[in-house]
């Protein structure tokens, strides 16, 4: 495995989790270009190391108790990764355009994306949003979301309270 490119990485998450960054590095201006909420300095902390990346083995995701809705027999969501903030003119996946990607297919999301920011992806690509009014982390699960205001789970009170409830994939040690 290259070093330069895989991180273990436990300064953000719960656990040592191997994480590739694969996004080009961005600076403090670049950042600012995102919407201010409560808590952006962890978010900008973390986009300064990471500017995005991938779980290479991954990681589940505990929501804190404010996510009350059933999650099945599971109560962990299984992390994909996290979205980069384009740099130039790139064309991996990152935020702009997964908000782009949300906004042509589901019309019903249209007033939703105003207030929030599309940050990470689950292993189906559910999203994960900041809510930039207040800084709480929510999910939209595709297939039972009709109407976001009412169907987006608040599962994190912050971005850094999200990031630390991310563990490693405790299926990857059977291995």
């Amino acid at each position: 495995m290259n070093n330069e490119r895989f991180l273990k990485d436990s300064t953000f998450f719960a656990e040592e989790v191997t994480f590739d960054v694969p996004g080009k590095r961005i600076s403090q201006n670049e950042i600012d270009e995102i919407d201010d909420f409560p808590g952006k300095e962890e978010f900008i902390r973390f986009y300064e190391a990471h500017n995005g990346g991938f779980f290479v083995y991954g990681a589940w995701f505990f929501p804190e108790d404010c996510y009350h809705v059933s999650i099945g027999s599971n109560p962990y969501i299984s992390m994909d990764r996290f979205l980069g903030i384009p740099v130039d003119d790139e064309e991996e996946i990152n935020i702009e355009i997964w908000r782009d990607v949300i906004d042509r297919e589901y019309k019903n999301y249209e007033d939703f994306i105003l207030f929030h920011i599309p940050f990470a992806l689950d292993v189906v690509q559910n999203t994960f949003w900041i809510d930039i009014q207040t800084g709480e982390i929510k999910y939209t699960d595709d297939e039972v979301c009709f109407n976001l205001e009412k169907d987006a789970v608040i599962v994190a009170s912050s971005f850094k309270n999200f990031c630390k409830r991310i563990g490693k994939n405790q299926l990857t040690d059977l291995y």
